[in-house]
């Protein structure tokens, strides 16, 4: 399995389903990693990966995951799946991963947009309204936007690879020349 595989074939979200799931009954283990796009902390949950997001000057990652899961008990630990997410991400020996699992946290909207963006191939980009009109409501783009700019799983749910509808880059939560390096490496820019 390589990069081009992260999918939804290859990935599967497992909502959180309440906040009592939440609220000091969940236990998040975190570490930190080296990508070939940056430095990332990842989280996982006992059920899987909860939280993905790259360490930059102007975004404190560890206070963004403590405040998604405000109750949680969290410890700084290496755990398996951090590091199959890890090789998943630079797609190195990857034929041998499980399907990884994303149990994260948000509302049905938003678990309906990430698992959309699941199904948009590496080189490949679509746009908000794309999105929205695939979710049955092409009035949707500015609540499809505002879900994709809260994924909590960098890359591994690909927000990266959503555009605006004139082709512009749009935004990107860790910024875009992340956005920019991402695509150019998918072979989307040149």
């Amino acid at each position: 399995m390589n990069n081009k595989m992260l999918n939804s074939r290859f990935l599967k979200i497992i909502p959180i389903k309440s906040d009592s799931e939440v609220k000091g009954k969940i236990s998040v283990a975190y570490s930190y990693a080296t990508t070939p796009w940056g430095d990332i902390l990842v989280a996982s949950t006992t059920q899987g990966i909860c939280f993905l997001a790259f360490r930059t000057s102007f975004r404190n990652e560890l206070d963004e995951l403590k405040q998604l899961f405000p109750n949680a008990l969290f410890e700084e630990r290496k755990e398996i799946i951090h590091e199959q997410a890890i090789r998943a991400l630079s797609g190195l020996n990857t034929e041998d991963l499980p399907q990884l699992i994303l149990h994260i946290k948000g509302t049905d909207f938003q678990l309906k947009v990430w698992n959309e963006l699941l199904n948009i191939p590496s080189g490949n980009v679509v746009s908000y309204l794309d999105i929205a009109r695939s979710l049955g409501d092409s009035n949707a783009s500015r609540a499809v936007g505002t879900a994709v700019g809260k994924n909590p799983v960098s890359i591994l749910i690909p927000c990266h690879r959503v555009l605006r509808k004139d082709g512009g880059l749009g935004g990107y939560h860790w910024g875009l020349d992340r956005k920019e390096s991402l695509l150019r490496h998918e072979g989307y820019l040149k």
